[in-house]
């Protein structure tokens, strides 16, 4: 498959050459994909924003080349630079950028205006937008009487209205409250995964990694890794198992048939490497990428027994520049509770999946399980729902579906067969039952 877009050694220099030089961009060297969800990932001032306006070409290059659907961008036409911005290219900033004066509707038809669409055609496209993303309601009302979330949401139908190929979002939920933050992190996931865009978004808040296919970090201005996320996985990457496998899996006496195809899944880790991750993956939420990577390590260290898990609370109430992971008291209580806990969840899987008796253990374990799954679920599910939700976890265990799978009967509307529950929620109980099944794996 070929990029859509790619650079070469791009460097973007203020001040070239005067006292005050600075490098923005330090030989930067990417590729992006049709339908990919790509994350610029750093801390403030590393260079990710400036990546992406050079993308956009709104940063002028110093050195390099910009490739956009293979033509290098500086033999651009000003009609090609036009078309290549109101068309290609959709752009959601972390400020809205709403004109206050217009009222929703208006707001979002703007760029149709720039193409000469009749009044007519733009506002029907608008109100499917808002429709879908629920506020058409709003369709009349100005931008200062909605909240933060909705009016992102608003800018967010204003980016989509012209059909763009790429979706460039720049610290989208900067300025939102947690809840709103969650909804548009949510909307953007299902533009990436249904309507097939390819999105590039800019963030410093690391709890949002696990929704891209790849993620670039970045540091001081240069491109340190980029690292590919087994999941979300792309539809064409979720393959059927064999029926050989389904039926050799279904006759285990345990109930952790899939367990080794599992952790195979994650080949690039070793077992203790695999049960470190699987929770550090799921709690982190606001850590640097140096204080993750020790996390996980003492985390190894705690689930091998070779610290006690008072000892573990102590390496993460040290200091980072003592050894430590550098958390508040407080921080490293609760999170050493938490794990308590789901180490606590582990062992009644584990030994519930030892009783002698198989259909009762199986309903057991099942039960068990779906407590854990929904522990941190503030929704509700209806009796249908939960029953969906029961056979979804007895296929996972039975080895008929893999992760991604599962992931998906729950994302799936209830009316095709599925659980109805929204695709971020999916995810996170997806990454659950992961951590269950990887501290599991060769402990039976």
């Amino acid at each position: 498959m070929e990029p859509i877009i790619k650079t070469e050694n791009i460097k973007v220099i203020y001040n070239k050459g005067q006292d005050n030089e600075y490098i923005a961009l330090n030989n930067i060297s990417i590729e992006v994909y049709p339908e990919e969800y790509l994350i610029f990932f750093g801390p403030s001032g590393c260079g990710k924003s400036t990546l992406l306006y050079t993308i956009l070409g709104l940063q002028k290059l110093s050195e390099g080349k910009l490739y956009i659907k293979g033509k290098d961008s500086s033999a651009f036409s000003e009609a090609d630079k036009s078309k290549m911005d109101s068309q290609f290219f959709g752009i959601v900033f972390q400020n809205f950028n709403l004109i206050y004066s217009l009222n929703v509707i208006d707001n979002i038809t703007l760029p149709q205006v720039f193409l000469n669409e009749e009044a007519e055609q733009r506002n029907a496209k608008a109100k499917v937008l808002l429709s879908r993303f629920g506020i058409e309601t709003r369709a009349h009302n100005l931008p200062a009487n909605l909240s933060g979330g909705q009016q992102q949401r608003v800018a967010i139908c204003r980016s989509l209205i012209n059909d763009p190929v790429v979706l460039l979002a720049d610290e989208p939920v900067g300025n939102l409250d947690s809840e709103s933050s969650r909804v548009v992190m949510e909307t953007l996931y299902d533009i990436n995964k249904k309507d097939k865009k390819t999105i590039i978004l800019v963030t410093h808040d690391p709890s949002f990694l696990p929704y891209a296919d790849r993620v670039c970090y970045f540091k001081d201005a240069k491109l340190e890794k980029v690292v590919k996320n087994e999941h979300p996985q792309k539809p064409s990457e979720i393959n059927k198992p064999k029926i050989e496998e389904k039926k050799e899996e279904q006759t285990d006496s345990t109930p952790f048939g899939e367990l080794e195809k599992m952790a195979r899944a994650h080949h690039m880790m070793t077992v203790p490497q695999l049960k470190a991750w699987s929770i550090t993956n799921y709690l982190t939420d606001e850590f640097t990428i140096n204080q993750l990577e020790r996390l996980e390590k003492f985390m190894e260290s705690m689930l091998a027994g070779q610290i006690s898990e008072h000892d573990f609370f102590e390496k993460l109430n040290t200091s980072y520049s003592d050894g430590g992971v550098g958390l508040y008291r407080g921080t490293a209580a609760r999170f050493t509770k938490k794990i308590s806990q789901i180490l606590k969840e582990v062992g009644i899987f584990l030994k519930d999946g030892q009783h002698t008796d198989k259909t009762q253990k199986n309903a057991q374990v099942i039960d068990m399980l779906r407590r854990f799954l929904l522990d941190e679920y503030h929704g509700s599910l209806g009796k249908d729902q939960m029953s969906r939700l029961e056979q979804a976890i007895s296929s996972r265990l039975a080895g008929e579906i893999n992760t991604p799978q599962f992931s998906a009967m729950l994302d799936k509307p209830f009316a095709e067969g599925g659980v109805g529950l929204n695709a971020i929620t999916a995810e996170r109980l997806s990454e659950r039952l992961e951590i269950i099944l990887a501290q599991a794996y060769e402990v039976s």
